[in-house]
């Protein structure tokens, strides 16, 4: 069985090609069955790929979309897929659809992958995800644009200063004290090349 990876998308360019992938998905995914069969659904990135005019057994497209939507200006949506981001899937839809590109932020917490193309911050402004598990068994789960709004929010979840990584790794010693599994992890999203 795969870790599963969480990626959002928004896709730009021009107007009339946006209109068309959105139709293209959305039908796509209001089908009864869908168009090639597989495990996932109607919404598989398979069908989608199929429906682009490649071959989906050579394209990396295990797993599914969800929240489809789109505002006029961009497209934007979710996938859950085996392992990694399904780029491959979203260069198909760039090749048939010229002028647009996408952009992204994914997630795979297993093994601890963190990406974003987004350099810009223009659709995925955050740059850190942070994990907690307290002595006292609370869990949280948080976004943020820069380190240090990273330290301000755990000096009120841990009530003292945090100015660094060995200000959070002496607290989750403290922590780990009264409750062995306690632990902050600070993932940053790593820009690919």
């Amino acid at each position: 069985m795969p870790n599963w990876c969480s990626t959002a998308y928004a896709i730009e360019g021009d107007a009339n090609e946006l209109q068309s992938l959105y139709e293209l998905m959305k039908n796509l995914q209001e089908r009864k069955e869908p168009s090639v069969p597989n495990g996932f659904g109607t919404a598989w990135l398979g069908c989608l790929v199929d429906a682009l005019g490649e071959d989906w057994e050579k394209v990396f497209c295990r797993g599914s979309w969800y929240d489809l939507e789109f505002n006029g200006q961009a497209l934007t949506f979710s996938t859950e897929t085996a392992w990694s981001p399904c780029n491959e899937t979203l260069d198909a839809v760039c090749k048939k659809y010229p002028s647009l590109n996408y952009l992204y932020r994914s997630e795979e917490p297993g093994m601890a992958l963190y990406y974003t193309n987004d350099e810009e911050g223009r659709y995925f402004a955050d740059r850190f995800c942070v994990e907690v598990c307290t002595s006292e068994e609370e869990y949280y789960t948080e976004y943020f644009t820069d380190l240090q709004s990273v330290y301000e929010w755990l000096e009120k979840i841990c009530d003292m200063q945090i100015q660094s990584q060995q200000d959070v790794d002496a607290i989750v010693k403290r922590w780990q004290k009264e409750h062995a599994d306690a632990y902050c992890h600070i993932h940053e999203y790593q820009i690919p090349d």
